[in-house]
């Protein structure tokens, strides 16, 4: 959707994507022919699972395979929303404003897997009031060097995007 959306702009600039190799292979991540042929690409994602919009305690946004941690770790709980931003510039304001609007009263929450002071919080935090942000402590590498510290970073920032 995303390429067929630069295709057809008749502002023609660059388009990077930046996606790890993951993804390519996960079917979660993937969109049937029908919702490539007939759907618009969207900025944002709101969770489909959720019915009940007035319960939900916690919008959790996120970009990026956290999404799909994230998702795992949930379960079947719906208190908490998991949306994804597609597309972080232009700034989809008015698709975060009308989630305002859905979840009520809800805390938004900014998970993202990158250190504080990487990733796209400096950009977000600007833009929607956040209540929070789950990520891994400022640092000044990206990674840790460390397959078991980084797998129990990640499972630390997950848990800590999802509680309430």
């Amino acid at each position: 959707q995303l390429l067929r959306a630069q295709a057809l702009d008749a502002d023609r600039k660059p388009l990077i994507v930046m996606t790890p190799k993951s993804l390519l292979r996960q079917k979660e991540a993937g969109s049937a022919a029908a919702e490539l042929a007939l759907a618009g690409f969207e900025p944002v994602r709101d969770d489909a699972s959720i019915t009940q919009p007035t319960q939900v305690k916690t919008v959790v946004c996120c970009s990026g395979k956290v999404y799909y941690d994230l998702v795992e770790a949930r379960g079947d709980d719906r208190s908490v929303a998991l949306v994804r931003l597609e597309l972080l510039y232009p700034f989809p304001a008015a698709a975060m404003a009308a989630l305002q609007r859905r979840y009520g009263a809800a805390q938004f929450v900014w998970c993202q897997e990158e250190p504080a002071n990487m990733g796209a919080w400096t950009f977000v935090r600007d833009r929607f009031p956040f209540a929070r942000r789950a990520s891994r402590r400022a640092a000044a590498s990206p990674a840790t060097g460390s397959s078991q510290k980084h797998t129990a970073e990640q499972a630390a920032l997950v848990a800590a995007a999802l509680r309430g």
